[in-house]
């Protein structure tokens, strides 16, 4: 069995949707880790969404429930582009597994995301260029990776020696660099990275399969608590196209595109009120909508917003069905379809047709 230990929902539900690929059986879990006859345990602790301390603690957790199920191998999923607690969690991870060495493989140069000469682009923008700087919790201010991390880490070529007793970020511009990176590396070290990585690792060992295709239900409900651009324009779009507009509690809105079709987005002008009583607010207001209008599909965006949801839920474990498009991943608990997206990915063409009929 595969352990992935990541550190937000979207980040688990991207590499379950990658684990489909290769035709593994998944199993997603919020925090808690319980034997699972799976080929690949999914366990999401949402740290990025607490404190330091917090994070460190769950993390810690976490990692020693994984290890006491010997797994093949235990791979800890961090942001892409490094955002949260991305050292203090690894080194947890090094001393529990007694391990000195480490690599981090965060660049996706399959999404335009890549690392050369220590900086970081994302479509061949300084990642300091986008709006990334701009992230609530975890603002990205320079592009090179040392200072993202804010440590003395070495970020190597794929044709460095790779040096021991060190935390290694590998530099990569290319699929075939992440490929190369996987093959390169031994067990003797603690694994770290994004989606590009973790399927180069998979690669190895299981070949991919054929996708299945969605059958989305009705009602569909989209929960927006992303607020990148991308998002905010879509939303306004859909507010051109709606049916009705509801305000509700003064922090959201109520969009109805159509009868069984209905949108949840955060109001423009929100003030006095943290990300953090936001999320917890939406999650509330997503479970009464849930109920009153028997919602059977839902789409989440942005990752602390799902883990919030679920919580609110108390769905504690999901099981990965379709993987409608790279990190958006549609997951099935008890009666109800939960899919879920990073914030700044595309929305699938399957959900477009759904809110966007004329595309």
């Amino acid at each position: 069995m595969i352990i992935v230990v990541a550190d937000d929902f979207t980040g688990a539900a991207e590499l379950a949707g990658i684990s489909l690929r290769y035709g593994l059986n998944v199993e997603l879990c919020n925090s808690q880790v319980t034997y699972s006859n799976t080929d690949v345990l999914i366990i999401c602790t949402n740290s990025r969404s607490l404190s330091n301390e917090e994070a460190i603690k769950v993390t810690a957790n976490v990692i020693e429930s994984a290890l006491s199920l010997n797994p093949t191998f235990i791979f800890k999923k961090i942001d892409s582009v490094l955002r949260g607690y991305v050292m203090d969690e690894l080194k947890i991870q090094m001393h529990l597994s007694k391990n000195a060495n480490a690599i981090i493989i965060p660049a996706n140069p399959s999404l335009g995301r890549i690392i050369k000469e220590g900086e970081y682009f994302i479509e061949e923008k300084k990642i300091n260029n986008t709006d990334f700087i701009n992230d609530p919790e975890f603002p990205i201010k320079s592009s090179f990776v040392q200072e993202i991390l804010n440590s003395e880490v070495a970020v190597l070529k794929i044709t460095d020696e790779l040096p021991s007793h060190k935390i290694i970020v590998g530099e990569a511009t290319t699929t075939d660099e992440i490929n190369n990176w996987a093959n390169k590396i031994s067990s003797d070290f603690v694994l770290a990275g994004a989606g590009d990585f973790f399927a180069a690792l998979l690669q190895r060992q299981f070949k991919k399969e054929e996708s299945k295709t969605a059958a989305f239900k009705t009602p569909f409900l989209y929960v927006c608590g992303s607020s990148f651009k991308t998002a905010t324009d879509r939303i306004a779009e859909l507010k051109q196209k709606a049916n009705t507009i509801t305000a509700i509690d003064n922090y959201f809105t109520l969009i109805k595109t159509s009868e069984e079709k209905f949108v949840l987005a955060i109001n423009d002008k929100v003030i006095d009120c943290t990300a953090l009583q936001l999320r917890k607010a939406m999650a509330i207001t997503t479970t009464k909508l849930i109920d009153e209008f028997k919602i059977k599909e839902l789409l989440i965006e942005g990752g602390s917003t799902a883990a919030s949801i679920l919580q609110e839920l108390q769905i504690n474990k999901l099981y990965p069905v379709n993987e409608l498009s790279r990190g958006i991943v549609r997951m099935k608990a008890d009666d109800l379809f939960i899919t879920v997206k990073p914030g700044s990915y595309g929305l699938p063409q399957e959900i477009k047709n759904i809110y966007f009929s004329c595309r």
